[in-house]
């Protein structure tokens, strides 16, 4: 009994680090926000939510934004209570709005990569409607090809800078890291079967804490709390939001932070 006290208070004292963590990245969506024009209460039918008004790829990327530190807030508290797979499901959530800002505002020079990404994000807010009669749209860019942008844009860069004979190319590994917490979305067999465990043997339906998982928790949060810093570094460059961040001194001091590790 003493020993589970004392790993509790060892995961509790962890899961606070890592939602330090996570508080500079809420200021950046909660600035960010606050530097664009507040959303309207739209009403069409049945149909209401707030909706911005001429939105752009700024809007865009906020949203996207505001989606990652939800899911990443969401996970410590799943992480406290052993929800393994619930939190493997956000991530593959994560992963896709962190792929997608930087899709969106890839450096590449090409004309075509330009035009795919205004088409893009405008029919993302043309998807704005919910009531019983809107047609439910297709996705407007497949993940597919977001990898393959991305990748060309790393590998690139690896060519300048290092030996790539041996590299394995990095939309590969794009996409298999969307692949395994796809598998969680999609209960897959062997992924739900890790569910299953303990003495006597038996599905834990209420999270895994006490177990291993634990440890597992905690390596995936600090993981993709990384990944998405890097993700915000790219969106503050790409937007030029050094003006929000250089205003907050604890921002500018995690800003600077990003470059010296």
């Amino acid at each position: 009994m003493k020993r589970d006290r004392e790993e509790a208070i060892i995961i509790e004292t962890q899961l606070r680090v890592l939602q330090a963590r996570i508080t500079p990245l809420e200021r950046i969506v909660e600035l960010f926000a606050g530097s664009l024009s507040k959303p309207q209460l739209h009403r069409q039918g049945l149909d209401r939510g707030f909706r911005f008004e001429n939105p752009d790829v700024h809007h865009f990327c906020l949203l996207k934004a505001v989606r990652i530190v939800s899911a990443l807030n969401a996970g410590i508290v799943l992480a406290r209570s052993g929800y393994t797979q619930e939190i493997s499901v956000l991530i593959r959530t994560l992963v896709e709005c962190a792929t997608h800002i930087e899709f969106v505002l890839d450096s590449t020079d090409s004309l075509e990569h330009r035009t795919v990404v205004e088409k893009y994000v405008n029919a993302f807010f043309e998807d704005f409607r919910r009531d019983n009669e809107a047609k439910i749209k297709r996705a407007q860019v497949r993940q597919g090809a977001v990898h393959t942008t991305l990748g060309s844009t790393l590998d690139g860069i690896a060519e300048k800078y290092e030996d790539t004979r041996e590299r394995v190319p990095a939309a590969v590994l794009y996409s298999n890291i969307y692949r395994v917490y796809s598998n969680y979305v999609h209960a897959k067999y062997p992924e739900v079967m890790d569910l299953y465990g303990g003495t006597p043997g038996h599905f834990h339906l209420r999270g895994m804490n006490g177990t291993p998982k634990d440890g597992e928790n905690m390596d995936l949060l600090e993981t993709f709390i990384e990944t998405s810093s890097n993700t915000f570094v790219v969106m503050i460059q790409g937007l030029d939001l050094r003006k929000l961040v250089d205003g907050d001194s604890v921002l500018a001091t995690w800003y600077r932070g990003r470059f010296n590790q």
